[in-house]
């Protein structure tokens, strides 16, 4: 009768050096549903990437107007359909010209994140296309309302009666 304990034993120790399959199989699908959350909570979320984008574009345009009025030097905007660019007008070889400004760090050509497009750019009550000045500063427009999508976000930037520049976002 005194060998009875011992198999007793001798199992009780290995159900203790270790995990059952059960025990792993849980452990796992713990960790998935931790990392899916994760990867959920950190996803990328147009409407707020889109806000930032017009958010930056407003405080550009209101920058560039003000140096644009203050520094003598005519600035105007141009949108591309997958981002925007500032021009200065400059004297060339050819004579007075619009170039695009390079090297600046703040006017100088921006792409808009993938797939963020500008829809719409209405200037002084009428339509732009893609690739027109807008000229800013104390000779150029009164009104401007540019639209950006992302997915089903949209966004406006507009020139507010104040003069300044704010945006809002109308869906998604």
């Amino acid at each position: 009768m005194p060998r009875a304990p011992r198999p007793l034993l001798q199992s009780a120790r290995r159900r203790g050096a270790g995990f059952t399959l059960l025990e792993l199989l849980v452990a796992l699908v713990v960790m998935a549903i931790g990392v899916s959350g994760a990867v959920l909570a950190f996803r990328p979320d147009p409407g707020r990437q889109l806000g930032q984008e017009a958010e930056r574009l407003a405080l550009l345009l209101e920058q560039a107007e003000d140096e644009s009025y203050l520094g003598g030097v005519p600035l105007a905007w141009v949108a591309r359909e997958d981002g925007y660019e500032f021009q200065r007008r400059e004297l060339t070889v050819d004579g007075p010209g619009w170039l695009t400004v390079r090297g600046d760090d703040l006017f100088h050509p921006r792409l808009l994140p993938a797939l963020a497009r500008i829809q719409e750019v209405r200037a002084d009550g009428r339509d732009l296309g893609l690739g027109d000045r807008v000229m800013l500063g104390g000779q150029g427009i009164q009104q401007l309302a540019v639209e950006m999508t992302l997915g089903e976000a949209t966004v406006r930037v507009e020139r507010r009666l104040d003069g300044r520049f704010s945006f809002a976002k109308v869906a998604g």
